[in-house]
């Protein structure tokens, strides 16, 4: 064999691994990254933070539909709509200002019962700052409302909570009214500051009930109340007039370390638990005749 031949005999198999090599990267396919596409709920709340009237309009209609096509659809939607309302810049602009006003109204709407009444709904609002915000006679799951700003007066009266209602640190601009509510759960109003009057007269709670270090700057109202377990408003500043008047506490109550800076009334209310006003001040005369 010549040396030709043998050249050519050695390099035939590396020209071919080089030809098929070459062949292989040319036809390896490249990958494209897709990107996932966007649900219809995903576009509705986009559009309600649009800083365009007209297209959050147009998102609000479509999230009403939304909601009215099928049960399932009714909690994620209005999970978009607090977290539409969290997202809201603090009260500035008349335009901004009427947005949170139609917002608020339209979940209001979806609770009260009546048409459009969307039943066994859960509301999430913690740290949302809310203005003239009524839920009054609504009918609700549970309600969180912790670290939340209450700007004007605040309403709950006649609502119904059937799971727990939780505003731990809640901030009460002016007054708030839970008059004749109903808590078929827990009542936790931890730390909450209400600057104005607290209107809770008549209420009825079957679960334990939470004030502790509760700032009430106007007059407390828990006339007629019903506490149907137990009862921590320790560390409780009463501001104003403190009325506990033919109210029923069942479970154990403590009233330890609370000031009672206004007049307080406790007249023909009912203990059926152990109470306790150890540490407590008192600016007035106690009423419980």
């Amino acid at each position: 064999m010549s040396l030709l031949s043998r050249w050519l005999t050695a390099t035939s198999g590396a020209l071919t691994a080089v030809t098929l090599g070459r062949r292989r990267v040319a036809t390896t396919p490249q990958l494209v990254t897709l990107s996932s596409p966007v649900s219809p709920l995903q576009d509705i709340a986009a559009r309600l933070r649009s800083g365009e009237s007209d297209v959050r309009l147009d998102g609000l209609r479509d999230w009403i539909g939304y909601g009215e096509s099928l049960v399932d659809h009714r909690q994620p939607a209005l999970d978009v709509l607090c977290a539409v309302l969290r997202d809201l810049p603090s009260p500035g602009s008349e335009v901004d200002g009427r947005w949170r006003q139609v917002l608020q109204a339209t979940l209001a709407a979806r609770l009260r019962p009546g048409p459009g009444f969307w039943l066994g709904s859960d509301v999430d609002l913690r740290h949302t700052t809310l203005v003239d915000f009524d839920l009054s006679e609504c009918r609700v799951r549970s309600a969180r409302f912790d670290g939340t700003r209450f700007l004007g007066d605040t309403r709950f009266d006649r609502t119904t909570f059937l799971g727990a209602f939780e505003a731990a640190g809640a901030f009460f601009g002016r007054h708030v009214l839970f008059t004749g509510s109903v808590f078929a759960r827990r009542l936790g109003l931890r730390g909450v500051t209400v600057c104005g009057n607290g209107e809770l007269s008549h209420i009825q709670v079957a679960g334990p009930v939470t004030l502790g270090r509760a700032r009430f700057s106007g007059r407390a109202d828990f006339t007629g109340a019903r506490f149907g377990s137990d009862l921590d408003s320790s560390d409780v500043r009463f501001g104003g007039r403190a009325v506990f008047r033919r109210a029923w506490f069942a479970g154990a109550s403590t009233f330890a370390r609370t000031w009672f800076r206004g007049r307080e009334d406790f007249v023909e209310a009912a203990f059926g638990g152990e109470s306790s006003f150890e540490n407590a001040r008192f600016g007035h005369r106690v009423h419980a005749d």
